[in-house]
């Protein structure tokens, strides 16, 4: 049992998160006709969960709470590598599901899909980094360098990717 917390943390935070993200954004998404109960006239690309949709939104909850289950007890059953991957996989599919449902919606969709890449990006990076303790086989180290120097170019370098994906402008 040693290393379960680090493992809930590290792997099973991101794609929890990201899937229940993507799973309100797909209750959120579904029309008027959907609520007012027509449940065939329902608005989801997976045909597992466009399935349970088509029963009830409550069959749709209790499928996704049961594939939560299924990937985290997988996480935590798996060895190491095997559950990094999943862990990487199921955070990207959802992170991918919820941009679909971010993409075409608001004025500044691209934007908004960039930074939820970004934002994916970071909780894998720190859960990989200090939730499971990995770290780099060796440092890296650039030499001769004032940290100031280094800092000022990260920000500006930082700058610039912002400006050119997550800055909202008109094409």
């Amino acid at each position: 049992m040693i290393g379960v917390r680090h493992r809930l943390l590290g792997l099973c935070f991101p794609p929890l998160l990201f899937c229940a993200s993507d799973c309100t954004a797909t209750l959120l998404g579904q029309s008027a006709a959907y609520w007012a109960g027509n449940y065939v006239r329902v608005n989801e690309t997976s045909p597992t969960f466009n399935h349970l949709l088509q029963i009830h939104p409550a069959a749709f909850a209790i499928g996704m709470l049961m594939w939560m289950a299924v990937f985290v007890g997988m996480i935590l059953l798996l060895p190491d590598t095997l559950a990094l991957i999943l862990s990487i996989a199921v955070t990207f599919g959802h992170t991918v599901g919820l941009a679909t449902w971010l993409l075409w919606r608001f004025h500044y969709g691209y934007q908004a899909v960039n930074g939820l890449f970004l934002t994916s990006a970071v909780l894998l990076g720190l859960g990989i980094r200090w939730g499971w303790r990995a770290a780099p086989s060796c440092q890296y180290r650039l030499s001769g360098w004032p940290w100031v120097l280094r800092w000022a170019l990260i920000v500006g370098l930082f700058a610039i990717g912002a400006y050119l994906f997550l800055w909202p402008r008109m094409p």
